[in-house]
């Protein structure tokens, strides 16, 4: 007697692990998950990419400023250095000496030009409704 060891195939389309739609869905959950916790690490890494510039230049600022102060320490005993600090920094003047200061008014008109450009300014209001009591009046 000889024995048939040939697998009995079912007829019809074979079963597959990947034929059933409940583990497509679950496979297409899963990558639309991926795609938007992919999203969010770059979106926080780019955040924490600007963070790291403007603390690098936080940094070289005060480096700059570091060298600068060291800078005045060293020269603390030249007298020039003292002489050119008094003049600037305290408005000291020597004897015979006359200050001239001058006044630039063109600053005020820049911070006014600014404030017309802010419509929630409490005074580009009162000059709107003045202007319309005004044109009522006459």
């Amino acid at each position: 007697m000889v024995a048939n060891f040939r697998k009995k195939q079912k007829s019809g389309t074979p079963d597959s692990f990947f034929s059933s739609p409940f583990i497509k869905v679950g496979f297409l959950i899963i990558i639309i998950f991926l795609i938007f916790a992919d999203i969010k690490v770059y979106k926080e890494k780019n955040k924490l990419d600007r963070q790291i510039d403007n603390l690098e230049k936080k940094i070289q600022t005060m480096q700059d400023k570091n060298n600068m102060l060291e800078e005045g320490i060293a020269r603390s005993d030249d007298r020039e250095y003292i002489e050119k600090i008094a003049r600037e920094e305290l408005d000291l003047q020597m004897k015979d000496e006359t200050v001239v200061s001058f006044i630039m008014p063109k600053q005020q008109e820049d911070e006014n030009k600014e404030a017309d450009k802010n419509y929630w300014n409490p005074k580009n209001w009162l000059g709107w409704f003045s202007s319309i009591i005004s044109g009522i009046i006459q």
